[in-house]
């Protein structure tokens, strides 16, 4: 395994909510205008990292923001299932499984630095099994106004934005390292919702979050076959 290696997760761009249709049926609702202006931004923020290789949700939203990089990158995309939203049949447990299935056979194989365009819940779940966090949700059972989580565990997935995870030998860090303009975390109805498993702007955002390497204990010699 090389010693260090990056996982660049990307949050889709803003997406056309206009046509009302339902965020977890595929194909979900394309990127609107602001969303594709979002998607160019990331793409410059992502061409210093120089990765090789596109792995996307196989919905409309995270499809069009990972075409949008490819084009701009010169870099070939990957639609993969267990990476797409979650969806309401689906409890936060078989959302973190999946992702963490998938993170675990990435962490198997060989690519040095990759970017993962999905959705808040999922990129979440691959972040928090990275950083061997817990997954469980946001806010205190009967109490909505309190998080459940330390502050080292908030992170702001606005939409565009860009998480490194970075896995050295030792250790796992997760770091911000971009927000495009306009700044959207959840605006659907043109006001913000805090019922998501995220925080809300200016909540106390993770910024940067180094842990032991952990997830050498479940990801590191599974076979890399079917990512």
């Amino acid at each position: 395994m090389s010693p260090v290696r990056t996982l660049l997760l990307v949050r889709h761009g803003l997406p056309d909510y206009r046509l009302h249709q339902a965020g977890d049926e595929p194909p979900g609702p394309p990127l609107s205008d602001i969303g594709f202006l979002q998607a160019r931004q990331t793409a410059g923020a992502l061409r210093p990292y120089e990765p090789t290789t596109i792995y996307c949700s196989p919905l409309a939203r995270a499809r069009q923001t990972a075409d949008c990089f490819g084009g701009i990158l010169g870099l070939p995309v990957a639609v993969h299932s267990a990476l797409q939203e979650w969806h309401r049949t689906e409890s936060l447990y078989d959302v973190s499984v999946r992702s963490a299935s998938w993170l675990a056979r990435w962490v198997a194989g060989a690519e040095r630095c990759v970017v993962v365009v999905g959705h808040a819940s999922p990129l979440l779940a691959v972040i928090r099994t990275a950083l061997y966090l817990p997954h469980f949700g946001w806010w205190k059972r009967g109490h909505p106004d309190q998080p459940e989580i330390d502050t080292c565990d908030r992170f702001e997935l606005s939409m565009g934005s860009v998480y490194a995870l970075t896995f050295a030998p030792e250790r796992v860090t997760a770091e911000v390292v971009f927000h495009p303009e306009p700044r959207i975390v959840d605006t659907p109805c043109g006001r913000p919702r805090r019922c998501f498993p995220r925080p809300n702007f200016g909540d106390g955002e993770g910024r940067f979050v180094c842990r032991p390497a952990f997830v050498r204990l479940a990801g590191w010699g599974l076979p890399a076959e079917g990512i």
